[in-house]
Parts: C-alpha cells; sequence; structure tokens
C-alpha cells in the first residue's frame, strides 16, 4: 500500500501533524506554560483548560459554517484553503517560543487557542482527503494505517523531547530553553512531513452540496444511527484522554516520568491495535470493528473503577490504547464508505463538529459527577456509561451489526 505515494504522503501527514496534540496539547506545553509562563499553577492550568474548551467551542462553530455556507454561498473547497490553516498551525505553534515569564500570561494562549482551531481544520481535510487517496474496498486498512502513522509520529516526537530532557537533566536553564523550544520544533516537524500531501492534492477540490442534500446521507442508511453512537462513544474516547494522566497519578500514585513512560506504551499498543484490526477492518466491516472496539472498551473502562494493584491498571491501561486507535480509525473509514464522494466534505463537517462538542461536554460531565461525589474514582464510572449508552443505537437498528 504504501509504494503508493498518495497513501505514503497521506499516511506522512498524520505522521507530521500528530505531535502538535502530543507535544502540545497532552504532554508539555500546557505544564510548561502554567509552571513557567504564567506562575501560578492554580490559575495557569485552570486557564489552560478554559483555552482549550474555547478552541474547540470554536473550531465547532468554523464546521458549522462551512455547513451554512454550503448550503448557498460557496459549492465547493479547494485544497488552497486547507492550506492557508496548515500554515496557520505551523506559524502559530512555531510562535510559542517568543513566550517566558516575563511574558503577558495571555498571550500565549491566544497562540495556542488559533494553532488549535488551525489543526482541527488541518485535521478535517485528512479525513476527507481518504477519499481521493484509495478506494473503497481498501479504505479501512488505509484508515487504520493512517491512524498507526500518527501514532508513530507523536511517539517519535515524544521520545525526542523527553531523550533531550534526559541529557540536560538537572539543569534548569537547559530544560527551560528545550521546553521553549517545543512550538518551533511542532513547526517544522508539522511541514517536514505533512506538506508533501498537500502538494500531491493541489489540483484537487471537495464540493458543499445544499444541507438538504447532506441530510439525504443519513436517512436511508445505517449512518444516521451510527452518527448518534459516535456522538457517545466518542464522549467516552475523549474523557480517557482528558483524565488518564490525572487517573494515574491520583489513584495509582505514579510519577510525572511514570505517566510519560505509560503513554510511550500505549502509543505502542495504539500502533499495534490500528495494524491488527486494520487488517480485518475491510472484510469484517468497519461497523463491526467498531462495535467490537465500544464492546471491550466498555469492559475495560469498567474493571478500572474496582482496580487498586498497580500493576493491573498499567495491563488495563495498554489495552485501552490497543483499542481506543482503531475505534477512531474505523469509524473514519465506515463514514468514508457510506457517503458519495461529493458529499465528504459535508459530512465530515458534521462529524468534526460533533467531536468538538464531545471534548466539551464529556470531560464537563466526569467533572460535575467528580465534584458532586468528591470521588475521582466515582467520576470514572461516566466513561464506561458513555461506551454502554453508544450501543443502544445499534439495538434499535440491527442492520448496523
Amino acid at each position: 500500500m504504501l509504494k503508493n505515494k498518495k497513501v505514503k504522503d497521506w499516511c506522512l501527514f498524520d505522521f507530521g501533524i500528530s505531535c502538535f496534540p502530543t507535544l502540545v496539547l497532552t504532554f508539555f506545553y500546557g505544564a510548561f506554560y502554567a509552571r513557567y509562563i504564567n506562575g501560578d499553577v492554580n490559575e495557569g492550568t485552570t486557564l489552560w483548560g478554559f483555552s482549550v474548551s474555547l478552541a474547540s467551542l470554536l473550531a465547532a462553530l468554523i464546521f458549522l459554517s462551512i455547513l451554512i455556507i454550503g448550503s448557498s454561498i460557496i459549492k465547493r473547497i479547494d485544497v488552497k484553503f486547507f492550506t492557508v490553516f496548515f500554515f496557520i498551525l505551523i506559524i502559530s505553534s512555531s510562535s510559542l517560543f517568543f513566550f517566558n515569564s516575563e511574558s503577558n500570561k495571555y498571550h500565549p494562549l491566544v497562540m495556542v487557542i488559533i494553532s488549535f482551531i488551525a489543526f482541527e481544520v488541518v485535521n478535517l481535510f485528512y479525513n476527507i482527503s481518504l477519499d481521493k487517496v484509495t478506494t473503497k474496498r481498501s479504505k479501512g486498512l488505509i484508515s487504520n494505517l493512517g491512524w498507526a502513522f500518527g501514532y508513530l509520529g507523536g511517539f517519535l516526537a515524544l521520545l525526542i523531547v523527553l531523550l533531550a530532557l534526559k541529557i540536560v537533566e538537572g539543569d534548569n536553564e537547559s530544560t527551560t530553553l528545550i521546553l521553549s523550544l517545543i512550538g518551533p520544533f511542532v513547526g517544522f516537524w508539522t511541514f517536514i512531513f505533512a506538506y508533501p500531501h498537500l502538494t500531491s492534492l493541489r489540483n484537487c477540490y471537495f464540493n458543499l452540496p445544499l444541507i438538504k442534500e447532506t441530510l439525504r446521507e443519513f436517512k436511508p442508511s445505517t449512518l444516521g444511527w451510527f452518527i448518534i453512537s459516535y456522538f457517545f462513544f466518542n464522549n467516552g474516547v475523549i474523557c480517557i484522554f482528558a483524565f488518564a494522566s490525572m487517573f494515574a497519578s491520583f489513584l495509582f500514585g505514579l510519577s510525572e516520568s511514570e505517566i510519560l513512560l505509560m503513554g510511550v506504551f500505549i502509543n505502542l499498543s495504539g500502533i499495534l491495535g490500528c495494524l491488527t484490526l486494520g487488517r480485518f477492518d475491510d472484510g469484517l466491516g468497519s461497523e463491526k470493528c467498531v462495535l467490537l472496539c465500544i464492546i471491550t472498551l466498555a469492559l475495560l473502562t469498567g474493571c478500572l473503577f474496582f482496580v487498586t494493584n498497580t500493576q493491573l491498571f498499567w495491563f488495563l491501561a495498554i489495552l485501552i490504547g490497543f483499542f481506543i486507535g482503531p475505534i477512531q480509525a474505523s469509524s473514519r473509514s465506515f463514514i468514508s464508505k457510506k457517503i458519495k464522494g461529493n458529499n465528504q466534505l459535508s459530512v465530515f463537517s458534521i462529524y468534526s463538529f460533533l467531536g468538538n462538542i464531545c471534548s466539551v461536554i464529556g470531560p464537563l460531565a466526569v467533572g460535575l459527577l467528580i465534584s458532586i461525589t468528591d470521588s475521582i474514582r466515582l467520576g470514572m464510572l461516566i466513561i464506561p456509561l458513555f461506551f454502554i449508552v453508544s450501543l443502544i443505537p445499534y439495538t434499535i437498528n440491527k442492520k448496523a451489526i
């Protein structure tokens, strides 16, 4: 498959852009901002969380705007539109280098919000361009292969930063310099690996049909039921990413270095999961792969409530990593297979819109339950509940199974 240049460039695109959520949103820059730039860890963490939520809402509004525009104003969008956001992502993330403890505490957050929105639009392009690089019969395999490349890109970028920090361990000035270089590193990594895909599709465009034409895609098929299911299980997926480090730290006493090490193993497990289930996606059916992942993740996350042994927690976390990639990759391939080529942009805009809404609703639900019960362990129960509820559309519409 990788001998095909378009497929290879498409996979490398995710390899390139995945360093942004890995290094900036998840592991390093948030903590660096709270500790070194803001100075007040509690205030910095609060402002960081608020900024990410705001960015998710603004990105959702952009996807909604694309749908509205498609109903009356613009009939198609070419790759130049996404190229603009690609360079916005590179410039805004690279600019994080210029902020330090003497900077205004809100300015770096503005750049993070801009880069987050740009990443979401660029990721939309990545999803809809799957239809441009492969045929329907191999979309499941290619989608999972691309997701595996994304995990690999995030893993290698994470490993490079970890090794750099290990080399200068104990030298606070050098450590601060390396952390401040994360932004430019993300910009460079993204450009080197992701730009070839943009150039290979530079003459392509994506149709924007009327909303009523898009909605027809949901009526006669299983797609409508699947989107409802996706809304709930994606809330579970988002909550796993949002609270994994907190559960590991507060419930099982893992140190920051142990959490980073766990992140490495979960990434490797995710790569293996995508490569394994990707081989069965097209033959078995993307929806069946998603259903398998939903049931397994419901059981695994439910078991976490009863687990107190650290070694067992590690085992379950790595198993969750195995299924968390395929559930997202097979969801993408299912949607791409079910809709016509000229509706890819509009339907995936709805898909991305719901994804960003989940980024707000899921963590909010977990946070509220923790606040009401004053128990992090009870708050964890929201996650398997999301997966269980997502099975209801499958029981209503048995054609989806």
